[in-house]
């Protein structure tokens, strides 16, 4: 984010909604088979119902 990338891609202890959100920015070209951090925000935002991956099927409008 703001032209710096990531230094850090391991997976946090804990997770927040909010961190979740800032990871998925900060880390948005990093993909989540080699970022821990990323694929753990997603996990988390899935698992809230905030994210809806494309490859989940979707039912009704």
């Amino acid at each position: 984010m703001y032209g710096v990338r990531p230094i850090d891609h391991s997976a946090l202890p804990t997770m927040t909604t909010a961190l979740a959100h800032r990871i998925m920015q900060e880390h948005i070209d990093c993909p989540i088979t080699v970022c821990a951090s990323k694929l753990q925000a997603k996990l988390w935002l899935v698992a809230i119902g905030a994210m809806q991956p494309a490859d989940r099927p979707r039912f009704g409008i």
